[in-house]
Order: structure tokens, then sequence, then C-alpha cells
């Protein structure tokens, strides 16, 4: 394993390689929990059916966001100002069609989409589907109706307040964390390539096959190296976000170790096509950055991809980064890795492809 030990020796001894990989997604993960940009949501809330169970539903979103006073004449100057998030709008017989098991459709309004309005979204959407179920089971009864909704609500909130994350900008503040961390980690595209031009130029390249080391045993301690450097980066910001700063990982935060690792695979098949490519260490270190950052600000990293042009949200679909951040937004947001499944293959065949196009350029080469 001289390779391996080789490569972990060099990440150790160039302090730049722990500030990139290390240092800058700490830093912006301390800023992401100290700042005010991940705020809980405001929502406005105009009720056109003045119920009981319009009521209820405004004391539900009550427990996830502040609700403010809004009315029709003012929700879009609320809403350009920034004064509310979104606006929910409870139209007339609200109650007599959720009773009726007829189909109802809240309007909802916003100027800009975030983790935390559309965690609200979702929120809404998932109490409306229980409250039909519900009105089905009571069969209209409104009485019947009414005493099930209260017994929901009762165990619904006392989970709620026992929950380790009680607020969406908990998740908000997550959610920006992570999205540095798979910056930091996109960063071994540079420290992989640029390890091995290295020993392309002092000649180790050349050398080392005058030993019984084969071709695939230098790949394979390359990759191998590469990802046990990933792995204590993710195990440690990991340890940071849980323990210094209750970051809501979601029910598994085994499921977000699986995604960044995934995606570590990722970035080391870009760094080793990267060094395929180029011709010196500067070339590496140069093309590295034009891709990185793109890809962090194509890929949701720093903001919500949903907050893009249309047209660049279409040219997201194309990079490893937007589902790296797809996956971990579904599992911060409750969900399981069943739900991530595809994310994850569609991250592995992004890691084949690069593997398959530098194994094709390195035997192009040496022909």
């Amino acid at each position: 394993m001289v390779i391996f030990q080789n490569n972990i020796k060099r990440f150790l001894m160039h302090k730049l390689n722990f500030v990139l990989l290390m240092v800058i997604p700490l830093i912006f993960i301390v800023l992401s929990f100290s700042g005010s940009w991940a705020q809980k949501a405001k929502v406005g809330i105009i009720d056109h059916d003045h119920t009981l169970l319009s009521q209820k539903l405004e004391q539900s979103i009550k427990t996830q966001a502040d609700v403010v006073t809004v009315t029709d004449r003012n929700k879009q100057d609320q809403l350009i100002n920034s004064k509310v998030d979104s606006v929910i709008v409870i139209p007339q017989k609200f109650t007599q069609f959720m009773l009726e098991g007829r189909p109802i459709k809240l309007q909802s309004y916003h100027v800009q989409a975030s983790n935390v309005s559309s965690g609200i979204q979702t929120f809404v959407s998932g109490y409306l589907q229980d409250m039909k179920i519900m009105a089905v089971s009571t069969h209209g009864d409104k009485n019947m109706f009414y005493k099930a909704l209260d017994h929901y609500q009762a165990n619904h909130f006392t989970l709620h307040v026992t929950s380790t994350d009680t607020s969406g900008a908990q998740k908000e503040k997550t959610m920006n964390a992570l999205g540095f961390v798979i910056f930091g980690l996109f960063m071994i595209v540079s420290v992989s390539s640029r390890f091995i031009m290295e020993d392309i130029k002092l000649k180790l390249y050349n050398r080392f096959f005058t030993t019984p080391l084969s071709i695939g045993s230098y790949n394979v301690q390359n990759i191998l190296s590469y990802l046990t450097l990933a792995t204590v980066t993710i195990l440690t910001l990991m340890a940071i976000l849980v323990l210094g700063f209750h970051a809501a990982l979601g029910p598994s935060p085994i499921s977000v170790f699986l995604v960044l690792f995934t995606f570590s695979i990722v970035s080391v098949s870009i760094g080793i096509l990267i060094s395929s490519l180029v011709k010196s260490t500067g070339q590496a270190t140069a093309l590295s950055q034009l891709i990185i950052t793109p890809f962090a600000m194509l890929g949701g990293c720093f903001w919500p991809i949903s907050i893009t042009p249309v047209f660049m949200q279409k040219i997201s679909d194309f990079v490893p980064t937007t589902w790296g951040m797809r996956a971990l937004t579904k599992l911060v947001y409750g969900n399981t890795l069943n739900d991530v499944i595809i994310d994850l293959l569609i991250l592995i065949a992004f890691a084949a492809v690069f593997f398959l196009l530098a194994s094709w350029r390195r035997s192009e080469i040496a022909s």
C-alpha cells in the first residue's frame, strides 16, 4: 500500500489541503448556524371560510411558522417587501367540501422558494391529506370528524414538541451547512488531480511501474486514499454538525453519510478524469477550479436551486452536485433511504462515466 500511504502523508504535509477540505466548509457551517439567513418561515393566511376547521388549520400552521395577518389587498405588497415568505388562501366552503369528500385546493403565493417555505407547503399538504382521511372514515359526520381531529392534533402536537427538531429554521440551517459540506468534498477534485500530476511531473508515475506494482493496483490505491480522506472529512463535519450545532439530519444520519460518501466517489472520479486531460499541475488546478465553483453554484450548494432561472434549473440536472443536494434535502425533511435510491444511482452513474472516460483517455495516451 505504498501509494495509499504516500498520498495520505502528502495530504497531511500540505496545510492547504486541510484548509480546502475541512476549514473552509467549517467556516461556512458556523456562519450557517449563527447567521440570520435561515429563519423561521413567516406565513400569511387569508381565511375566506371562517369556520372552526379553518381556524384549526391556522393553529396547526402556527406550530410550524410565524403567522402574519394578510388581506387580499396587501398580500402582494407583503410578499414583495419580504414581510412574509408565502401566503395561503383558505377558500369559501372549505369545511363543507372537506366533510363531503370533494376535492380541495388551497391557493398559495410566494415570491421565491426556499427550503423553509417548501417545508411549510409540505406540512400543509400532509395535514390536509390527514383531514381528508378522517372525513372519509367518519362519513361526513361533523361531530365525529371534529373529535377525531382533536385527538389527531393532541397526538400530533405532542410528537412535535418532543421532536429533536421543532422548526423549519433548523432544517434550513442544516441544508445550508450540508451544501458547504458537499462543496468541501468537491475540493477532492483539486487534491486528487494535483497529486496524480505531481507523480507524473516527478517521474514517480514511471518509476512505480518499474516495480511489481501494476497499473490496476496504482489506481485502486489512489482511489482508496482519496476516499479515506473523504470519509474522515465527512465523519468529522457530521460530528461537528450534530454535537456542536444540533443539526437536523433527518430520521437516519447514516443515510446522510451514505449520500455524502457516494458524492465523494464522484469527486474522485472527476479528479482522475482531469488528470488524464491536462499536462501539468497548474493546468489541473486551474481546470479543477473552473469545475468546482460553477458546479457547486448550479447544484444548489450555496442557495436553493428553485430561486434560479428555469433554464439554469434544467442545466443543473446534468451536474452531480444537484443530485447530491436533492438527496440530502429529502433526508433532512424526513424521507428515508428508499426515497433517495434514484438520486444515489444517478450519482453512481456519474462516477462510472467519469472513471470510464479517464480510463479510455489513459489507454489512448499509452497507445
